[in-house]
């Protein structure tokens, strides 16, 4: 039998008003703390932050927005010069990012990442992609360490705009259309083992918990306000696709999105998520996905804003050249071959251009059934 590995965060918490106890869920971590966050985020939460530490010690650090090697350096550096015992991410993925790295540079001490948006599953991973000065991926490294603590503040969470909420829908969506591929098939998942039945129910779970309550939580998202539903899918924006995605494994899910960014003459319009959204459609189209599932996926896509188009995807009038480049730089994508058949290039271009096809067909009032 194969090897099962399953990671996740140390403990995740998730509650309206939550950060006010924040030195209850970390207080144990040491007595001096460096809080990595944006000019916005530390305007909005450094006070709040500042009291609800009484008695620690927090130096705060802004960031400079990309999560770099230079800007890493430059907050371990910070680190060392105060003798921090633990460092607080509050941002977005590239904080989430940037604090795993700066945490393992300063000896692998306490982690602990407050998310101010559900647009990402990089917060309760153990992996963090760091980017060089032209903008693409330079490094891409996998702790044996995931975050300690996850604190989920719903509070905060709802003043984050609702395109990026139903982009973290989008990027969910992926997590067990790619997982339960690998998982049937004996790939490696992103601990390089294989997963769990855990890990799987976890994945279906947050699958048809956003069908059940993604609509829902999309209205409540636009008006700021929290339901049971957001609440729900929070959660699986968040904990389940963190978990669902490193523990199943990849498989297309999202290299078709990959393929569009090597365009290089198209600026890039859409969230991560929304991409992978239609990347899912890709996947689903390229694997033979059942009529029933088609039009369950392009449903919920359509009624939430995902992208089911190129249109969608500020993409039109493709080119046969911009097809080719898009399905070769698919090819070349690691993930592309976890699939139990051989992936050709026809079978790339076909899935491009049918789950555009089918796309329009919902847009247009029609179905698949």
């Amino acid at each position: 039998m194969m090897t099962q590995v399953l990671g996740c965060c140390g403990r995740y918490i998730q509650g309206y008003g939550e950060i006010k106890n924040l030195q209850k869920h970390i207080g144990w971590m040491g007595e001096k703390y460096l809080c990595v966050a944006s000019k916005n985020r530390l305007r909005d939460l450094k006070e709040t932050i500042t009291e609800v530490m009484e008695g620690k010690e927090v130096i705060f650090y802004q960031f400079n927005g990309e999560c770099s090697w230079d800007e890493i350096y430059s907050i371990t550096e910070v680190g060392k010069e105060n003798g921090i015992q633990a460092v607080i991410g509050v941002g977005g993925g590239k904080i989430a990012d940037t604090v795993k790295v700066v945490a393992d540079e300063l000896g692998s001490i306490p982690q602990v990442i407050i998310p101010t948006i559900a647009a990402t599953d990089a917060y309760t991973s153990a992996a963090a992609l760091i980017y060089g000065p032209d903008g693409t991926v330079a490094d891409v490294k996998n702790y044996p360490h995931s975050p300690d603590v996850v604190l989920a503040d719903t509070e905060v969470l709802l003043k984050g705009p609702a395109r990026l909420y139903v982009s973290g829908m989008g990027d969910a969506l992926s997590t067990y259309v790619g997982g339960v591929v690998c998982q049937e098939h004996y790939f490696e998942n992103h601990f390089g083992g294989v997963g769990t039945h855990t890990a799987l129910a976890v994945a279906k779970l947050s699958y048809d918990m956003l069908l059940q309550y993604g609509r829902q939580a999309k209205i409540a998202a636009e008006r700021h306000i929290l339901t049971d539903a957001y609440n729900a899918v929070t959660e699986v924006n968040i904990l389940m696709s963190g978990m669902g995605f490193e523990n199943n494994g990849s498989a297309s899910d999202h290299c078709f999105y990959f393929g569009t960014l090597a365009l290089p003459d198209r600026e890039e319009y859409v969230y991560h998520g929304e991409g992978v959204a239609f990347s899912t459609c890709c996947q689903l189209v390229m694997q033979g996905a059942s009529s029933k599932q088609l039009d369950e996926v392009y449903r919920f896509c359509r009624d939430v804003g995902l992208p089911i188009t190129f249109d969608d995807m500020h993409l039109p009038d493709l080119t046969d050249e911009e097809y080719d480049i898009m399905t070769k730089a698919v090819l070349k994508e690691q993930f592309i071959h976890h699939h139990p058949f051989p992936v050709t290039y026809e079978m790339i271009m076909g899935a491009y251009k049918t789950a555009d096809a089918i796309g329009h067909l919902y847009h247009d009032g029609g179905s698949l059934l």
